[in-house]
């Protein structure tokens, strides 16, 4: 919400600057996002074209003679809409436009030039609040030689908001004025219309046929005039973001920024009918709305009909055929109630938001609504020389009875934590506006239509709270039996972060959106997915089954912006309908390590991401986790994907990426690997007991043997280690050959084998004996040969 503080003053008394209320508002009201002048521009008059010639070394520039009050001076100007006999806005020599743009005295092509004529882009307004290609021309009326810019009313300043959605009673000038009030305790000044009614009676009939519209009404006011609105109105429209278009759309846009009341007016004489009903859509019944779209409507849709055709969506947009032309005279003026959640369902089904929506979806005050009719109804008559019709054509069901909440001293101070006294409580209800009896140290306060957040006694607390000022509430630590502290399980989580950034991945947050055909990449069994009702787009329509589509994303983000090497991971879940499984995923590309002036260069492959998983698992108490062959996932690569498991099952899954996937996506060389987090802390082995450095020297013994090449490496140390039984406390494989002279489908793998024993020094003997067994063992389970 812009709010205009020139509108603001006329409504309550501001004595503070701009930078003061802004502060105020930042603790006591709303969050405001900028403040900033209208129209930043300097040493600005209105200037009368007199004479205007043609440059005579340049086609598209002209010399005018400008009045600019009480002495004629020479500006040279490109514009091609300039002419004599218009009045416009000069800058003179010394003025400064926005951006430190500064006017001087200056020779354009050999002719003399002292200032500039300005388009209203050059004083700061945006081109989106006006649609002129060249100079702004200034209406007849303005005395020459005055400051244009307050002539133009540009002379003021704006506060943005960002107002939250229970917060309604401040998308309105009025709401704000008493919330203004209340910051500085102040008074409010609000407009009070009065309406003039020519003897002719108003004709129209209203009928409501759906409860999704409490309130209607109608007023007709004819002969108008469509012209300009005046320069006030369309500054402070500009202040508050509208684009002003005309008087008639000017002023129920007007209105409804002052009182928050949306208003809408139709063409009386295309209206063809008397008679006004309310009802909701029929399944599929087809509208035309005012930007000239044919819209399919459903039964949750509020039309507004002539009796017979639907002439605007409830709420939303009015209808084509009874637009506001240059030739309408007569109008219907509406404001009405309608339901807040069917206008939020039919605005987004149908991305129609608007302002008017804004406001009928967080309600709008139902006593305002004849007031903003009134209102408006007496500017058309000032500013469109309009004729009112005698009476209001209305269907009123709405509740106007003021909510009565009783709330005690006690229980404020004791939500609040604070010790406030009755006198402060009591001038804080009167700043705010709130009328209350009481009765010792009780409240019975009663809540305003204008304030329809105000529902129960913590609103009230709240509304107390804030305008005291959150700051002043005293800062005290929680009281609690329990001692605060980490579960395992959040620790082991922790953990898992730590381990994975200390071994070089970077941690990444994805969407856990993701289009419908994606969903079951990577998932082996599928589950049913979760739909969003209402999705941004198709792209995020419904929830992942696993944080591997948005790491791929990121993957894809980079990789096209040439940054290759990448190394991720994420913490994310699975969504399914009943359920959500927490999953350490991760995915990785590119070059570990490059020495180019050696020659060498490692880049990730499959025993990268084992290597790097091992290491997790051995630092987290899961190294006895296997990797298992695999080739049942439609998007890994068949011969370079394994499960993890246990003897309790599947723990993940790692592998390459499909050659196809990783064509279709624009890809090369990344590896994936998903495991559930859960089931990870489960099968956690407890910490094994400290023993002591073993103070005797190990042996080494090196063997390479010649095996058939479908027998695992796995099997291979898991036999040696069964056979070496406590002699032997590490084995590691150190490399792996295969060629014609080992024979067909043979390979060979060399190990080396680390003997010790803490109790004595070993004999090579003692080593030499049972490498014979662990060689002979091998030989009887692979028909294993020592090469």
């Amino acid at each position: 919400m812009k709010v205009s503080l020139n509108w603001l003053k006329e409504l309550v008394d501001v004595n503070v600057p701009i930078k003061e209320l802004a502060d105020k508002f930042n603790i006591h009201s709303a969050e405001v996002e900028e403040f900033y002048d209208l129209a930043p521009a300097t040493n600005l008059v209105v200037g009368y074209v007199v004479e205007k010639e043609k440059h005579p070394d340049a086609d598209k520039l002209s010399v005018c003679q400008v009045d600019i009050g009480g002495e004629i001076s020479q500006i040279v100007c490109g514009a091609p809409n300039v002419e004599a006999g218009q009045k416009v806005i000069v800058s003179l020599p010394g003025a400064v436009l926005p951006g430190n743009f500064k006017i001087i005295k200056s020779t354009i092509r050999n002719v003399e030039s002292n200032g500039m004529i300005c388009s209203l882009s050059e004083l700061g307004i945006d081109k989106k609040y006006h649609n002129e290609d060249g100079i702004h021309v200034l209406p007849s009326s303005l005395e020459v030689g005055k400051d244009a810019i307050q002539a133009m009313y540009l002379n003021d300043q704006v506060m943005d908001l960002d107002i939250t959605p229970n917060r309604a009673d401040l998308l309105s000038m009025m709401g704000l004025a008493y919330d203004t009030a209340a910051i500085l305790d102040t008074k409010v000044h609000l407009n009070t219309p009065h309406v003039l009614e020519i003897a002719e009676n108003n004709p129209v009939k209203i009928k409501i046929e759906t409860k999704n519209c409490m309130s209607y009404y109608a007023r007709v006011i004819k002969d108008i005039i469509i012209k300009p609105s005046p320069l006030y109105m369309q500054s402070r429209l500009i202040a508050a973001g509208v684009r002003p278009i005309n008087n008639v759309v000017d002023i129920t846009n007007y209105v409804m920024l002052e009182t928050g009341q949306p208003l809408h007016a139709f063409d009386y004489d295309l209206l063809n009918s008397n008679t006004i009903t309310i009802r909701m859509a029929n399944q599929d019944e087809k509208f035309t709305t005012l930007d000239e779209k044919e819209r399919l409507l459903t039964k949750d849709d509020i039309l507004i009909t002539n009796d017979k055709s639907g002439v605007a969506l409830g709420g939303v947009m009015g209808g084509f055929d009874t637009e506001i032309v240059k030739s309408s005279s007569t109008i219907l003026l509406e404001s009405a109630v309608f339901d807040p959640y069917h206008i939020r369902k039919t605005s987004a089904r149908l991305d129609l938001r608007s302002e008017a929506s804004n406001r009928f979806e967080r309600k709008v005050d139902p006593a305002r609504t004849i007031l903003a009719l009134n209102m408006a109804s007496e500017l058309f008559a000032k500013y469109a020389n309009g004729k009112v019709l005698k009476g209001i054509s209305v269907v009123d069901n709405t509740n106007k009875d003021e909510k009565q909440i009783t709330l005690s001293l006690e229980k404020i101070n004791h939500y609040l934590g604070t010790d406030y006294s009755l006198d402060l409580v009591k001038d804080t209800l009167t700043k705010l506006s709130l009328d209350y009896k009481l009765n010792n140290t009780t409240f019975v306060i009663n809540a305003p239509t204008r304030k329809q957040d105000i529902e129960t006694y913590q609103d009230i607390i709240e509304e107390v709270g804030r305008i005291i000022g959150y700051d002043k509430l005293p800062l005290t630590l929680p009281k609690t039996v329990s001692q605060g502290k980490l579960s395992d399980y959040q620790i082991f989580r922790r953990k898992l972060k730590r381990t994975m950034t200390g071994l070089g991945l970077d941690e990444i947050i994805s969407y856990s959106l993701i289009n419908e055909d994606k969903v079951y990449d990577f998932v082996k069994e599928k589950s049913e997915i979760v739909k969003m009702k209402m999705p941004m787009s198709l792209d995020r329509g419904v929830m992942v089954h696993t944080p591997i589509n948005g790491l791929l994303d990121v993957v894809k983000y980079n990789t096209a912006r040439k940054n290759k090497d990448l190394f991720f991971f994420e913490i994310g879940k699975k969504y399914e309908k009943d359920n959500e499984t927490l999953l350490l995923s991760g995915a990785l590309t590119g070059e570990l390590s490059n020495t180019s002036w050696q020659g060498k260069k490692e880049v990730v492959d499959f025993y990268t991401i084992k290597g790097i998983l091992e290491s997790l698992f051995n630092k987290i108490n899961l190294g006895h986790l296997e990797f298992k062959q695999m080739s049942d996932y439609k998007n890994l690569h068949p011969g370079q994907s394994a499960y993890i498991v246990d003897r309790t099952g599947v723990i993940g899954f790692m592998g390459k990426l499909h050659p196809k996937d990783e064509k279709d996506n624009d890809l090369k060389d990344v590896f994936v690997f998903e495991l559930d987090v859960l089931k990870m802390y489960e099968v956690r082995r407890p910490l094994k007991k400290v023993k002591d450095i073993n103070k005797y020297p190990s042996i080494y013994r090196d063997i390479a043997i010649v095996v058939n090449k479908d027998i695992k490496a796995a099997s291979l140390t898991e036999a040696i280690k069964k056979a070496g039984k406590r002699m032997l406390v590490n084995i590691t494989i150190f490399d792996l050959y295969a060629g014609e002279s080992l024979g067909e489908n043979k390979k060979s793998i060399a190990l080396r084998m680390e003997f010790s024993d803490s109790s004595k020094t070993l004999e090579t003997n003692d080593v030499d004996v049972r490498t014979k067994e662990i060689l002979s063992y091998l030989e009887k389970q692979y028909n294993a040969k020592l090469r």
